[in-house]
């Protein structure tokens, strides 16, 4: 009976572990957090995933708004 219950509490632990580890989805993040009224926590919350996460989500998305801001300033072409 102990022998059971030790077993079944291992493979909660084990897969616990594992879908800590999963891949958050930016997209899904970052669309949750553009509705109104939601804030990081809120979409952590829902999510079941860390403030931590959320807050990486928005800082890759703000690292690719700087790339394709800098792109589009750049001229097409050299300067004839």
């Amino acid at each position: 009976m102990k022998l059971g219950v030790l077993v079944v509490a291992g493979i909660l632990i084990v897969g616990g572990a594992t879908a800590s580890q999963a891949e958050v989805n930016c997209k899904f993040v970052l669309k949750n957090l553009s509705l109104p009224g939601r804030t990081v926590q809120s979409v952590a919350e829902t999510m079941s995933i860390s403030e931590d996460d959320v807050k990486k989500c928005q800082a890759e998305q703000a690292e690719v708004g700087d790339k394709k801001g800098a792109e589009a300033t750049k001229p097409e072409g050299g300067a004839k």
